[in-house]
């Protein structure tokens, strides 16, 4: 757990109840099996699910709840993945934010770092989602 003061801008710490995911996410088979994985953990409560940008955008301007983890597919076909980033970076209620990518290359961390994106996970990899999920929710 972060150390109150030392919590970067972009994290939210968990108070009480459980702790909200919202997925970005190609293809629905993929988006399935990632939310059946955050229904699976009692810790957690799944937020949103979208299969293009523009839907997450559009659940930005209505939600005021807020989220306290995103995954977004930064390679969405449809759809501007980098506006849907910022969006979610800028909402009041921001969370960590955690982008999923075809592959793990140098050049596409420093892509994401440079949208703000600190936490990179492969598409597909979901014994690596099903982690990082476990070490939030504790």
């Amino acid at each position: 757990m972060a150390i109150p003061g030392n919590t970067p801008t972009n994290e939210r710490l968990r108070v009480g109840g459980p702790q909200r995911v919202v997925l970005v996410v190609q293809p629905a088979p993929l988006l399935l099996r990632m939310a059946e994985i955050v229904r699976s953990l009692p810790a957690l409560q799944l937020a949103g699910t979208f299969r293009t940008a523009q839907d997450a955008i559009d659940w930005h301007m209505w939600d005021r709840d807020g989220y306290h983890l995103a995954f977004v597919d930064v390679g969405l076909q449809e759809g501007d993945a980098p506006e849907a980033v910022q969006r979610l970076l800028s909402q009041r209620r921001a969370g960590t934010l955690v982008a999923v990518v075809d592959h793990l290359w140098r050049e596409v961390r420093e892509r994401c770092a440079a949208m703000g994106v600190y936490h990179v996970l492969e598409k597909g990899d979901l014994v690596a989602f099903r982690s990082f999920l476990q070490d939030r929710a504790r």
